[in-house]
């Protein structure tokens, strides 16, 4: 499966000269409503899920990705305003990406005693994010490499990197990018993106 991960320029750069991509946690997620899709105006259910949420924050690390890479509004948000990269992955079938759930109203309360009722959290987004098409793989923190408290996902054989796609708005340019590369990715597809002519997309620049 191929999936896309939005990074700004800096820390886009420095991962992929390490060869890595940064995990993220449930509490540092841009949702509030992480692990809080259902309804919470009992005390004790909302107690009860922020007691949750800590936990689940402190023992797992979750990759973010999307399924496309044309939404301009991805790369305002995550790629510093179109300045920042966009890289595609391809994933093996070994690792277990799912697919974001959006919803339009907050769960039931009575889900809570549905055997998949921690999976329906992990995968339920409000339906405004859905334009994002959300994939997600969530792992136990020490299976990532740490450093200086924060997370990293290697690239290995099971998340390969296959093409970095360079903002319309970025400064960074082909041959820069190749140096920071290591030896093990200089052969990938590098290409820049552009916006589209006839629909609000962004697209391959054939001519760069």
């Amino acid at each position: 499966m191929k999936l896309y991960h939005y990074m700004d320029e800096h820390f886009g750069l420095q991962n992929l000269a390490n060869r890595r991509i940064k995990a993220s946690t449930f509490d540092r997620l841009n949702d509030p409503f992480e692990l809080l899709g259902i309804e919470t105006s009992n005390p004790r259910i909302r107690a009860a899920l922020n007691e949750m949420k800590r936990s689940v924050a402190a023992q797992f690390g979750i990759l973010c990705f999307s399924k496309i890479w044309s939404n301009p509004v991805q790369w305002a948000h995550y790629a510093d305003n179109h300045q920042g990269l966009c890289i595609e992955l391809e994933l093996s079938d070994k690792d277990d990406a799912r697919k974001v759930d959006y919803v339009s109203e907050r769960l039931k309360s009575r889900l809570i005693s549905d055997p998949k009722f921690s999976e329906k959290l992990l995968l339920s987004k409000f339906k405004h994010w859905e334009y994002e098409q959300e994939y997600r793989l969530i792992r136990e923190l020490r299976n990532y490499d740490e450093e200086n408290g924060i997370f990293f996902q290697p690239f290995n054989s099971e998340i390969k990197l296959t093409k970095v796609i360079i903002g319309c708005q970025s400064n960074i340019t082909r041959s820069s990018l190749q140096e920071k590369l290591s030896k093990e990715d200089r052969d990938i597809e590098i290409i820049y993106a552009r916006a589209a002519f006839k629909s609000f997309k962004i697209v391959k620049h054939k001519n760069k």
